[in-house]
């Protein structure tokens, strides 16, 4: 209830100040069709919040691509080359620190080669386990994306647009679970405040689920976010392609 009752108040200062929060969803790992996707689908559709789908290019995304082309407002991005897990421990990635801009370009453009057929494609690439290779961003750079997505950053100064996530709805130790109501809105809230106190008003606000891991708390703390950003002055949602003006909204 505490938290519950700051976020309020951080929102009616945004209110006082005549500003809106602009709020942008992700969802990692799709690869098919599935029980888990459509209800993730439902939400989009029934709230009409633009859902931006990371998309892992590890095979062939055929039947993936008939089903999306059947919904609207939907964006689809590269989540990773082939999602590998190439460490050997102490944390996830999936290129390792040898690799060069031009191997990691090379890795990219056969993974984007079977996702550009898909509706709502966008060339924006999101590193698995949010793991930033060094050399990353000559290798996107080259192959020409519109930009990319990772963890935490609200508004980074880099040549290649890069708009984050903050909000993750899951906890991952030791396995995935809903993080929990009181510690999703206190989240919330810090985000705002930084961006109130820094004056990045417009600094958009990524809110990252992955449907294949939620469990029903998760499923029920995600319908009520799309009920309260309805009918909330403050909160508003935006499609990634409004985030990168160069876009246009998919059909």
């Amino acid at each position: 209830m505490l938290q519950a009752l700051l976020l309020s108040r951080e929102l009616a200062r945004w209110r006082a100040a005549g500003r809106r929060a602009r709020l942008w969803w992700r969802d990692d790992d799709a690869r098919t069709p599935g029980p888990a996707l459509e209800r993730l689908l439902a939400h989009a559709l029934a709230f009409d919040a633009p859902l931006t789908l990371a998309v892992i290019p590890d095979g062939d995304r055929a039947e993936l691509a008939e089903r999306l082309a059947t919904v609207r407002g939907v964006r689809v991005v590269q989540h990773g080359a082939d999602h590998v897990d190439r460490s050997a421990g102490g944390g996830a990635f999936e290129f390792p620190p040898e690799r060069t801009a031009e191997e990691i370009a090379a890795a990219l453009r056969d993974g984007w080669t079977r996702l550009a057929p898909l509706p709502g494609a966008l060339k924006l690439f999101t590193p698995p386990w949010n793991a930033v290779h060094p050399r990353l961003t000559d290798a996107l750079a080259s192959e020409r994306y519109v930009g990319w997505s990772a963890w935490s950053e609200v508004a980074p100064e880099a040549a290649l647009p890069r708009i984050d996530t903050h909000l993750d709805l899951l906890r991952w130790n030791p396995s995935p679970r809903f993080r929990g109501k009181a510690r999703l809105a206190s989240q919330l809230r810090r985000q705002l405040a930084r961006r109130r106190k820094a004056g990045t008003w417009d600094a958009p606000i990524g809110l990252l689920t992955h449907h294949l891991d939620h469990d029903e708390a998760a499923w029920k703390w995600l319908a009520g976010l799309m009920r309260k950003v309805r009918r909330h002055p403050v909160l508003t949602w935006s499609d990634l392609g409004d985030l990168l003006p160069e876009t246009g909204r998919p059909q």
